[in-house]
């Protein structure tokens, strides 16, 4: 779950539009109480291979495969298109090539890669890949950290930061005329930039919750652990894990929307993928600087890694 999507898409959101982008973020933490409760053991406790074989269990065999078939192209074919973008993205900025040859590299690669590799192979790589993803995460909210302080010190930063101030007077357009700049940065940290509606926010959340739950590359994994308490265990520890991980993409976007800013992000790319490794970029020194190269290249290959795997579970 921690693949391309989650670390550039979530830090891309954040930093351009703040608190209604981090809100992306909850929605999928408390999808996995849905997979906890209705999903993973009660599925484990059936003692079937796959969803479909569930569904065949008590209802018509022949056209339960047949659905469950459908909605698990569907479903990998919507997720799919999240990772390819990531990944291009990354291709296209790191090494030069256009887009679309980029995303089929990235395809390629990912097709080679569980040709050769399988899912045990793919396994392992998710779990190193999840690893160096949480370790960047961390030195880079420790770099962010150190720059403009903890917590309360770091959110008065953002507030009174400049580059911020700026994206909210662009985003709120004349409404902006009247409001002093303190007030301006306050709003990056309240709702309402993005999703102006609350019936938008509603429609968010019940596409995560229920999108969580029904991605094939999760519910595959409740099939293999060998008991209930098992299946149980592993959404608890992934809820502990995932949630300490999106805790740490509120203060990459944050961060780069102060270090780097939302004009520099929006000009590699529109929809602010590239906000996480332009950060670590410029906590390194700068686009000038070999060890800004440095942590660019390896967030961006990390980032890649993880979208690349996660193609290849899906």
């Amino acid at each position: 779950y921690l693949s391309a999507a989650s670390f550039l898409g979530i830090a891309g959101l954040i930093s351009l539009w703040g608190y209604d982008g981090f809100m992306y973020s909850v929605g999928w933490l408390v999808a996995y109480i849905a997979v906890l409760l209705v999903i993973a053991e009660p599925c484990r406790n059936i003692g079937k291979y796959t969803l479909s074989d569930i569904l065949a269990y008590r209802n018509n065999p022949r056209l339960s495969r047949i659905v469950g078939a459908l909605s698990v192209i569907t479903v990998s074919t919507f997720y799919i298109v999240a990772q390819m973008v990531g990944g291009g993205v990354l291709v296209k900025t790191l090494v030069g090539i256009d887009y679309e040859v980029s995303v089929l590299a990235v395809g390629a690669v990912m097709l080679a890669y569980v040709i050769f590799g399988g899912m045990v192979a793919t396994t392992w790589v998710q779990i190193i890949k999840a690893v160096l993803l949480v370790l960047a995460s961390l030195v880079m909210v420790l770099l962010v950290w150190s720059q403009y302080g903890f917590f309360g010190d770091f959110f008065a930063s953002v507030v009174g930061d400049p580059k911020v101030q700026a994206r909210v007077a662009f985003l709120l357009g004349d409404a902006a005329k009247n409001m002093t700049p303190e007030e301006l940065g306050s709003r990056f940290l309240e709702p309402g930039l993005l999703f102006k509606a609350p019936v938008d926010q509603i429609s968010l959340g019940l596409a995560l919750v229920f999108g969580t739950a029904g991605l094939p590359h999760i519910l595959m994994r409740f099939f293999t652990v060998p008991t209930a308490r098992a299946a149980r265990s592993s959404v608890i520890w992934a809820m502990a894990i995932i949630g300490g991980f999106y805790v740490l993409t509120l203060f990459l976007g944050l961060g780069a929307a102060m270090k780097v800013g939302a004009p520099a992000i929006l000009e590699i790319d529109s929809g602010g993928n590239m906000a996480a490794p332009l950060l670590a970029q410029a906590l390194g020194g700068g686009p000038d600087s070999m060890l800004g190269n440095f942590m660019l290249a390896f967030v961006a290959a990390v980032a890649f890694y993880g979208g690349s795997i996660n193609l290849g579970a899906e």
